[in-house]
């Protein structure tokens, strides 16, 4: 019996799919996670030596794949903007800062354009005091989930888009972003320029921090809700193992609320914060490199359905702050989960030897209401945090095991 043309071209491109979804190189993902967390690249700092170097490692990468520099010839995409390390004071310490985005284009002739992106920068060596280590003062952080394993992302993708011999309905701008940490400084830069050169642009996928997946196999994605295409697409390429955790606000603390604001649909992956945080200990050996590939993986499988059909409406979602926690007078010593559950604030971690600890907080709980403010989210609690006072008790309320309990907290 002759096979129809029909079923002969979906065999065709289910073969296709196949062979490209098993290029993802799980070496190579390591390779560059250790490359860019290295001693050598001393913290990637924005305006940095650092970061200098971590810049043209991406940058070469991008030359051997023969992709086509954004703009003036050159990957590198330089900008700059003032930064207050005291946003307390009265801006003495301000000083103006010029970092470098690396961005390259693929060309396919096409009318809509990806987006994506990941953050390469991180703290230096804590030189603008936000550790979250109290020794962390002179220490390189070399931010190995924070985030060379998002750009490991971008990179292993660009890699395999770039040499898939296919032409997809869309092209592709691959953009490892810097000044994410001094607050989405690259990315507010480079979107507005984006948006402008490329308005048919549909779509920005942002990975931060997708390295440390631990055995419950869980994966936050938010931006689901700013277009209607986006949550039954993941849900159709979800892997069985995988557990996820979808949040449909286009805004949160990392580069592509920079986009959402440009009027671009978003995805933002990651696999939440953990101990190592933002301290000198993110360090390459803690990294998952086969489960981060898996999410490579999976990413992959994801844009390649949205690239079917990548006309993506966009839709407006709840705004959230971006504001950084550290910057507030009081922190309760807590890893906040930043998933909007809508029932309170969910610790993700409890940090030793701070507050939340003393007090007798724990992972898993749920803050409800602290003081006056009624917690239901992340933003909420930040909202909380700059009413309140050092030195002063206030009524915390949370959940745990179901069971609602208050107790009186001093900050």
């Amino acid at each position: 019996m002759k096979l129809s043309i029909k079923i002969i071209a979906l065999l065709f491109f289910s073969l296709q799919w196949i062979s490209i979804s098993a290029q993802v190189d799980t070496s190579q993902i390591k390779k560059h996670i250790e490359v860019l967390s290295s001693d050598s690249m001393e913290g990637r700092l924005v305006g940095s030596t650092g970061e200098k170097l971590a810049s043209e490692y991406i940058s070469n990468y991008f030359q051997e794949l023969n992709l086509t520099p954004f703009t003036n010839n050159d990957f590198i995409n330089y900008f700059s903007f003032n930064y207050n390390s005291n946003p307390h004071g009265n801006g003495t310490n301000s000083n103006t800062i010029t970092g470098r985005n690396v961005v390259a284009f693929l060309d396919n002739e096409a009318k809509y354009t990806f987006v994506i992106g990941a953050h390469y920068d991180h703290l230096g060596l804590n030189e603008y005091n936000l550790s979250t280590d109290s020794k962390g003062k002179g220490q390189i952080h070399n931010g190995a989930d924070d985030n060379a394993s998002g750009v490991s992302a971008v990179l292993e993708l660009a890699n395999m888009y770039s040499k898939n011999n296919i032409k997809e309905h869309v092209n592709f701008i691959f953009v490892c972003f810097s000044g994410e940490e001094l607050g989405l400084m690259g990315s507010k830069s480079i979107a507005e320029i984006i948006k402008k050169e490329y308005p048919n642009s549909s779509l920005m996928l942002n990975f931060d921090m997708i390295g440390r997946m631990d055995s419950t196999n869980s994966l936050n994605i938010g931006g689901i809700g700013t277009s209607p295409n986006f949550t039954i697409t993941i849900n159709e390429n979800k892997p069985d193992n995988f557990q996820l955790t979808l949040d449909e606000s286009g805004t949160g603390p990392s580069d592509h609320t920079s986009f959402y604001t440009n009027g671009i649909p978003v995805l933002f992956l990651h696999t939440g914060l953990h101990l190592d945080y933002h301290k000198p200990t993110d360090d390459a050996d803690k990294i998952n490199f086969k489960k981060t590939a898996e999410i490579v993986d999976f990413a992959k499988s994801v844009i390649d359905d949205l690239a079917l059909n990548p006309e993506l409406p966009f839709l407006q979602t709840k705004l959230k702050s971006t504001e950084n926690i550290s910057s507030f007078k009081v922190t309760l010593g807590i890893f906040p989960d930043y998933t909007d559950y809508g029932d309170g604030l969910h610790i993700q971690e409890v940090i030793e030897n701070r507050t939340a600890e003393k007090y007798g907080l724990q992972k898993g709980d749920i803050i409800t209401k602290i003081h006056k403010t009624d917690i239901t989210d992340v933003y909420t609690y930040m909202k909380a945090l700059s009413t309140l006072k050092k030195d002063q008790f206030y009524k915390l309320k949370f959940i745990r095991n179901k069971k609602n309990q208050t107790i009186n907290i001093k900050f």
